[in-house]
């Protein structure tokens, strides 16, 4: 009876451990383990914050930068930025012509007089075209217009003290470089198709010495600030970053100016347009950037390259004021969630590894505390014996 009771309770004080030992353990793991979930629901929370905060800094700053590179065009369409831009091409074009009617004039000059020789001059002059809207013109040192090939009633007119719609008078101005400086430009104000008010205009004038005819030729400054804003157009539309992204413009009609992923809305009107919850986007697009110099976030859904349905998206608009441009770039919320759930997933695979690593560790402990507590147990009996 003695043994049978030595046995029991040494068995009881054996189980009695274990099961505390094993409690407490369990509490132990189970605790640790529900901290790291909650740290770790903490930081893919402040992750998430973070995430978005930091993608809609970047497209701030997308814009920012497509800003500058636009702003970099519209600084070249002042006036004397113009002459550097027009010089070359207007310098060519007259150099084309010069070396026509000095040839022509050098091979007539003993066979023709002197008026049918100026008939013929005038005759290539008024033909002579390039671009969409260049030709010449022909006045004296007088300001008599000797050949006007597009306001043919000016012609044979003295325009000496003609002043533009500013009071400057322009002809005056064209005999004075041609006397002084052979050549140069001059600006001022000039009727154009399809304008009701002159538009301003550069040109440049070169003498003709044979006959003291100041030729001449220009281009209107919406001309030329139409040819930068296209090349403008062209270097935004081709510009990409990350697997998706790229930048679009509207102006505050609002009309696309230029979308590269969608070109068939160009040139159209898309206020309009809703998305498929009913957002007009693009009134948004402008009632921020008018709104708020600065710029900022619409959410709206739209649409995105493999997907059939369109997809939540946000984007960065903001105004370029000096040509009313609205530029934007926007990203997708689906991709942005993407990188959250790969955060979640690495976290639980590291909780995992936590909690695997833990287990082998209790049961490792479990299993020598254990044999400690058995080991000293029978140490015990033995000594009682």
């Amino acid at each position: 009876m003695t043994g049978t009771i030595n046995i029991s309770v040494k068995t009881k004080f054996l189980v009695v451990t274990i099961s505390s030992i094993l409690f407490l353990s369990i509490v132990t793991l189970v605790g640790s383990i529900i901290t790291i979930n909650s740290i770790s629901e903490e930081n893919i929370s402040n992750y998430r914050h973070d995430v978005y905060a930091k993608t809609q800094q970047e497209l701030q700053n997308y814009v920012q930068v497509t800003l500058k590179t636009i702003d970099s065009f519209y600084q070249r369409t002042s006036k004397e930025k113009i002459k550097s831009e027009v010089q070359e091409h207007l310098n060519e074009q007259m150099g084309l012509l010069f070396t026509v009617i000095n040839e022509q004039y050098n091979s007539h000059k003993d066979k023709y007089t002197k008026k049918e020789m100026e008939e013929h001059l005038k005759k290539i002059v008024r033909s002579v075209r390039y671009g969409q809207n260049g030709y010449f013109w022909i006045n004296d040192l007088e300001g008599v217009m000797v050949m006007h090939p597009i306001q043919t009633n000016l012609d044979n007119q003295n325009l000496y003290d003609w002043q533009d719609e500013n009071g400057k008078k322009i002809f005056k101005a064209f005999a004075h470089v041609a006397k002084e400086y052979k050549e140069g430009y001059v600006d001022y104000v000039w009727p154009k198709p399809g304008f009701e008010k002159p538009q301003d205009k550069v040109s440049f004038v070169k003498l003709f010495e044979a006959f003291n005819w100041v030729i001449g030729t220009g281009e209107y400054v919406d001309d030329v600030t139409k040819k930068l804003q296209q090349e403008a157009i062209k270097t935004i539309s081709e510009i990409r970053y990350g697997k998706t992204g790229y930048f679009w413009i509207n102006d505050t009609k609002p009309k696309m100016i230029m979308h590269p992923i969608q070109p068939e809305l160009n040139g159209k009107f898309v206020g309009d347009m809703q998305d498929k919850e009913g957002q007009y986007l693009f009134r948004e697009f402008v009632t921020l950037t008018e709104q708020v110099k600065e710029g900022g976030i619409i959410k709206y859904m739209w649409e995105k390259p493999g997907y059939k349905e369109p997809q939540p998206k946000f984007s960065y608009v903001q105004k370029f004021e000096p040509w009313g441009w609205i530029i934007g770039t926007g990203a997708y919320v689906d991709d942005v969630e993407a990188k959250i759930e790969a955060m979640q997933k690495q976290t639980q695979r590291s909780i995992n590894m936590v909690t695997i690593a833990s287990a082998v560790i209790f049961i490792i402990v479990l299993i020598i505390i254990s044999l400690i507590t058995l080991a000293i147990s029978t140490k015990t009996d033995q000594r009682r014996l």
